[in-house]
């Protein structure tokens, strides 16, 4: 394979706390691994729980007595410029860190990185232009609307698109004018220091940004900090309940994008070699690490076997493998665990009377790496576990469907509300269909996920929403001044 053996870090013996490198207290350390070849191909300092009380406690000290939250909006704005100026330079490197550290394809990662630089940039524009104060009228007096920074924040994010949903947290925040400690997943985080780099280049005031990378525990003891006044977390439904819980006992705010089984409906219209070359990106992107990916897909009945077979040969003919090859259109699982998860769930559909249509196995041609066949089951029904369960792989059930009524309720029939999408060329029935989808996100023909409009979804798929000025506000607190 291509990959480099190895990835040179400034500092990997040491984290970033509150703007500075500096040794760490514990003695944990983490090897990185290259998924497509399993070999380790860094080592970094990881964070003890000793090391995130010095991180919210400078962070603390930084929102309560430092001049980050009481700095004209247009001052933030200038230090968040410096930081897009810096992630635009390093994009090269940050798409080589992704791709070594999760296994993505690097023309995916490639595009992804030219994202988060122009996210920064949105939310320095949109702080630097929103009013102060918002007058209300008031009978008899005067009322104004303002918004406060909501406090210290803790923010935890995945392995499976680390530095985009890193920047997603991270920008707002900094922009309301909050303090901020970020976990990273303790397999990703080559991204992780090179952002924390992108920081201390701008010159942010002691002790408003930690970035460390840690395990578990460390996370835990950030969601348990009392000084910490809102936590925001990507990642699976069992954790954001468990975080959840924790925040709810003392009131702490809280921000979950959790889990989904998002689903594809499609309609007559559309001719299936146009529904297969849109759907196949949109269900197998990270190969199917992706919460928003579309993992079951609603046919017309009448339409079923052809879509299958078109599907099933589209699915087989994707190339899988190394990563960093242009031609590579699927990369390895980003863990070694999660793809014995996957390869548990496929199990699981052959036992439950689902049909294999294609892949089940580990590519024959791969010898190493993390890798799993592009798979696709029919003979799906709703109450099977690889229809209900949130598998993160590339894993598609296809299921057939009589009316649009019965696709509604299908597709409705399910724990999570993240994502759903129509595959049609009816803009009527985007609007008629899609009002009726309980999901936070609704596209025509794709998956869309624009960081500048609120994400966010229904049910187990999480609180709140993330992007827009929706993203701003949910690191802000409102008060209303009475003046008479």
């Amino acid at each position: 394979m291509n990959a480099p053996a190895s990835f040179e870090l400034t500092h990997p013996d040491s984290l970033f706390i509150g703007g500075a490198w500096v040794a760490p207290i514990g003695r944990e350390r983490l090897d990185v691994v290259n998924p497509a070849t399993e070999e380790i191909v860094a080592n970094v300092a990881a964070a003890s729980a000793a090391d995130v009380d010095r991180a919210v406690a400078v962070a603390r000290e930084a929102f309560e007595c430092g001049p980050w939250p009481r700095l004209a909006p247009a001052e933030r704005a200038a230090r968040l410029r410096i930081v897009a100026a810096e992630l635009r330079r390093r994009q090269p490197e940050l798409a080589r860190a992704l791709t070594l550290e999760m296994g993505a394809p690097l023309r995916v990662t490639t595009g992804s990185t030219a994202g988060p630089p122009t996210l920064v940039e949105h939310y320095a524009d949109m702080v630097e232009n929103l009013a102060e104060a918002e007058p209300r009228a008031r009978k008899g007096g005067q009322a104004f609307n303002v918004m406060e920074p909501v406090g210290v924040v803790a923010a935890i994010v995945p392995w499976n698109s680390p530095l985009n949903l890193s920047v997603l947290k991270l920008a707002p925040a900094l922009a309301a004018g909050c303090t901020i400690i970020l976990k990273a997943a303790p397999s990703t985080p080559l991204d992780a220091h090179i952002l924390a780099e992108c920081v201390e280049a701008a010159g942010l005031p002691e002790g408003v940004v930690s970035i460390l990378p840690g395990g578990n525990h460390a996370g835990d003891a950030l969601v348990r900090d009392p000084r910490v006044d809102k936590v925001t977390f990507t990642g699976s439904t069992a954790v954001g309940l468990h975080i959840a819980e924790i925040c709810a006992r003392r009131l702490a705010r809280v921000a979950l994008e959790l889990g989904g089984k998002s689903a594809a409906i499609i309609l007559d219209d559309m001719d299936l070699d146009e529904v297969v070359a849109k759907l196949l990106p949109a269900s197998t992107a990270h190969s199917g690490q992706a919460c928003s990916a579309l993992t079951r897909v609603l046919v017309p009945r009448h339409r079923h076997d052809a879509f299958v077979d078109a599907f099933a040969a589209a699915m087989a003919g994707a190339r899988v493998g190394d990563p960093f090859d242009p031609a590579t259109d699927m990369g390895p699982i980003a863990l070694e665990r999660q793809r014995d998860r996957v390869e548990h769930y496929i199990a699981l559909g052959r036992s439950e009377g689902a049909r294999l249509v294609t892949g089940g196995g580990r590519p024959a041609h791969l010898d190493r790496g993390y890798f799993v066949e592009p798979t696709v089951f029919t003979g799906v029904d709703n109450g099977m576990t690889i229809a209900r369960e949130e598998i993160f792989g590339p894993v598609i059930s296809i299921m057939a469907y009589d009316g649009e009524e019965q696709a509604i309720a299908m597709a409705n029939d399910s724990a999570y509300g993240l994502y759903n999408s129509i595959f049609t060329h009816d803009d009527a029935a985007i609007w008629r269909i899609g009002r009726q989808l309980r999901s936070g996100n609704v596209a025509k023909n794709a998956v869309i996920v624009d960081r500048t409009l609120p994400y966010g979804g229904f049910k187990q798929s999480g609180i709140g929403r993330e992007g827009g000025i929706e993203g701003l506000r949910s690191f802000q607190e409102q008060k209303t001044v009475y003046l008479a």
